[in-house]
């Protein structure tokens, strides 16, 4: 090649170079000429396109991304674990709820100077296993009982470290749960981490997917195949019931492909893409969704499918009344209209006040006629502009007009209205909300207040359990106050009402941790749901109770301090019931506990019916007999089988299951172990005021009351009744204590203040029954108390 050409092929190169890096300079400088501002915004909104889904952008349409209104399919991102690493173990993570009996490994580590103040010694076990014990609380050496019932392994963690912290110059405690005690489930088809997880104890259904990464966007939600049968997450993602179902080891879960998808665009509380099982309607897509808005119009509805015939898609507009129980296709979108007020004669003002309101405009109207002082603001109002809204032309161009509060309420700037103004003052930006939902008649989005409490936000909640399926039409009321609104549906009017002790509410702080309360705890102990405090970001959830949250109690009640139906735990003693109920009040008699039992009730009417008909078989015997008998014991053994026969009857309510417990002293300290038995659920028990009176009952002539008189004896209470009656059997005298046990006692026994002195009827001579007076029920259950307690 010749110098002539060289030269010429390097001046190409270099021009081809300058061109280039002169269209990497031009490319960075954006086309501002109207011909490419449409072209311009379009492009910015690619990105968004990108990161949908396969089924996403099926229903998101350019005009979708350029107005930003991306719909997307609901309830996937409900899976707490679903961005947790491939090696997570489920349910042992810094997410996992501790429970009583828990155990639990503590790992410390340090400065040896801090070894030695923690320990008490140079020697501190590098791992001690301890327990949540029965009040919720373990126990950490050097930092003492901290709280950890219903509490995450993480805000405990948290907790142990800060009080070390506080003590000791460099300590630090490690909690993890001792491994065997997980389970592992086998997880398969459309989730993000198929195989074998570990699950912990009461996890359900959402925990073991969670664990699995979360469920794919092309899996079902709604054909979940647990073992041999299917579960519809829907129920427990828009209504709060999981159907108590809880994973055993080995169970094994199947995630198919996603079924029949449709998209619902606006007008509802949560607009997206909701998958359908087949039959459904349009009313149940909207339920699904939370709902109509109170601004959407009900007169018509506008649908979307897919021709199949043309491979197009097509549009028609259907009455409201059908279109409810029209069924829809998968491919299928649907779109409400909103209400138009045509009222040209007024003004709105709107936003973060307290009475947005609609006003009759008149000449000469002025903002100040409206909105009058600042005590009508909200807390946290963007007090810096607000903007009025005004259409005005034969084009009826939008103008927006600002006003600077700080100006109008110091009477610098008052605008002039005129009609059809929309008024909106805004919130500030750095405004934060609680989020309300479940199996309620009233979701909430609600904005957070200093010293929010769950009191604060259960005015006017219902529980419900929503039925997909029924007839009637749900009505739906909303109220906006800006970015705030609130729900309210017919619930009560098309849903079963569920009571409140079988209702959870679990409340989810912005880091993850999940405090679990009952609704029965919180009504029994009506202080209890003033400190439950919210902080922003919470999510409060409502659910029915699971199979392993029925509600187990015990009872205590008469003078106690604190009176009340308190949670059953088991291992929880009668002295431990005593404490939690505030301990004996002043005037409390522990001798006459009466501790109910009602295992115990049907053992003591079984056996009850079975002496009554060996007494009647008895006396129908001697009937029969009729040896040395005259009319009137005839007549007498005739009455006495009717009053059995009348006691029979009432078997049902004369028997409590009442446990006659020997308590001597009016002190729980002293106790003895025999006494202090251990509660079931469903005890109740009652503690009287102190008795300080004798009863004489029977076969005497004057069934009486007396003023307990001190070294009294039986004999002393018999004469001031008058003495027995010609049916008195006077050689089987029983004294009932105030403790509910009888004993057999002759005239010179000394009584007790409360006792209870029982004459018998005498029958065929030396034959004797039972009292027959209703005041003492627990009476007859006395004889098989000696092998009850140890066995009910």
């Amino acid at each position: 090649m010749n110098l002539k050409k060289i030269i010429t092929v390097i001046i190409l190169s270099a021009l081809l170079t300058a061109q280039t890096a002169y269209a990497i300079v031009d490319t960075d400088t954006p086309d501002l000429s109207k011909e490419n501002v449409f072209e311009n915004n379009f492009q910015s909104q690619q990105p968004v396109h990108s990161g949908l889904s396969a089924v996403e952008k099926i229903f998101n349409g350019k005009d979708a991304q350029v107005s930003g209104n991306i719909l997307h399919q609901v309830g996937y991102n409900q899976f707490s674990s679903a961005g947790a690493p491939a090696n997570a173990t489920g349910k042992y993570d810094a997410t996992y709820k501790l429970s009583i009996g828990e155990k639990i490994n503590i790992y410390s580590y340090g400065d040896s100077v801090d070894i030695m103040a923690m320990s008490g010694s140079n020697l501190l076990a590098p791992v001690v296993q301890t327990e949540v014990n029965s009040n919720g609380s373990i126990f950490v050496q050097g930092v003492g009982l901290v709280k950890a019932e219903n509490r995450t392994i993480g805000a405990v963690e948290r907790e142990i470290n800060s009080i070390a912290s506080r003590k000791y110059r460099n300590i630090k405690i490690k909690l993890t749960i001792p491994s065997g005690n997980e389970f592992s489930v086998f997880i398969y088809g459309e989730v993000n981490r198929p195989g074998k997880v570990y699950l912990g104890n009461n996890s359900s259904i959402l925990d073991a997917l969670s664990a699995a990464g979360g469920v794919k966007k092309t899996g079902t939600l709604r054909n979940i195949v647990y073992n041999k049968g299917s579960v519809d997450l829907y129920n427990s993602l828009f209504f709060g019931n999981d159907g108590g179902i809880i994973v055993k080891p080995n169970d094994k879960i199947f995630v198919g492909k996603i079924g029949q998808v449709v998209a619902i665009k606006n007008g509802v509380t949560v607009p997206g893409i909701y998958e359908i099982k087949p039959n459904e309607t349009i009313e149940n897509v909207v339920k699904f969704a939370g709902g109509l808005l109170a601004t959407t119009q009900t007169s018509e509805v506008t649908m979307t499918s897919f021709d199949v015939s043309t491979g197009q898609k097509s549009a028609r507009n259907i009455d409201w009344n059908n279109a409810k129980a029209t069924k829809l296709v998968s491919g299928d979108t649907v779109e409400f209209k909103e209400l138009y007020n045509n009222a040209e004669n007024m003004v709105t003002i709107q936003g973060n006040i307290k009475h947005p309101a609609t006003f009759a405009y008149f000449d000469g109207m002025r903002l100040s006629d409206i909105l009058k002082s600042e005590d009508e603001l909200l807390e946290e109002t963007f007090i810096n502009q607000a903007v009025i809204r005004r259409v005005s032309g034969k084009n009826n161009m939008v103008e927006t007009i600002p006003v600077f509060l700080k100006e109008f309420f110091a009477g610098m700037n008052d605008p002039l209205l005129q009609p059809k103004d929309v008024i909106t003052v805004y919130k500030n930006t750095s405004s934060m909300f609680v989020d309300v939902y479940g199996c309620i008649n009233a979701p909430k989005h609600l904005t957070y207040i200093n010293n929010m409490r769950l009191s604060d936000i259960m005015p006017n909640i219902k529980f419900i359990e929503s039925d997909i399926d029924l007839d009637n039409e749900d009505t739906f009321k909303t109220a906006n106050d800006g970015e705030s609104v609130q729900i309210e549906t017919g619930a009560e009017n098309s849903n079963k009402i569920i009571p409140s002790e079988r209702v959870a509410v679990e409340i989810t702080s912005a880091s993850g941790d999940t405090k679990v309360y009952y609704m029965y705890d919180i009504m029994i102990n009506s202080d209890k749901i003033k400190s439950i405090t919210i902080q922003p970001e919470d999510k409060i959830f409502f659910r029915t109770l699971r199979d392993n949250e029925i509600m187990k109690t015990v009872k205590i009640s008469g003078f106690v301090k604190e009176p009340g139906v308190y949670s059953f735990v088991k291992g929880q003693n009668l002295v431990d019931m005593i404490k939690m109920a505030g301990g004996l009040d002043e005037e409390a008699d522990l001798r006459g506990i009466r501790y109910r039992r009602t295992n115990l009730k049907n053992k003591q009417v079984d056996i009850a019916m079975k002496n009554n008909e060996r007494d009647i078989r008895l006396l129908e015997g001697r009937i029969a007999a009729g040896y040395k008998q005259d009319a009137k014991d005839l007549q007498t053994k005739l009455d006495m089988i009717e009053i059995i026969k009348g006691e029979t009857d009432d078997m049902v309510d004369k028997y409590t299951g009442q446990i006659a417990l020997n308590i001597k002293v009016n002190d729980i300290n002293k106790i003895s172990d025999a006494d202090n038995i251990e509660v079931q659920d469903g005890d109740d028990i009652y503690i009287p005021r102190i008795a300080n009176h004798i009863s004489v009952l029977g076969e005497v002539y004057n069934e009486q009351s007396f003023m307990y008189i001190k070294g009294a004896n039986v004999r002393d209470y018999i004469n001031q009744v008058g003495g027995y009656t010609p049916n008195a059997n006077k050689f089987r005298i029983y004294k009932v204590g105030i403790n509910g046990r009888a004993e057999k006692v002759r005239l010179a026994t000394k009584v007790s203040a409360g006792d209870t002195i029982v004459v018998p009827r005498k029958i065929a001579g030396n034959d004797w029954i039972g009292p027959i007076c209703q005041t003492l029920q627990g009476l007859a259950s006395i004889f098989i108390m000696a092998f009850a307690i140890n066995r009910w």
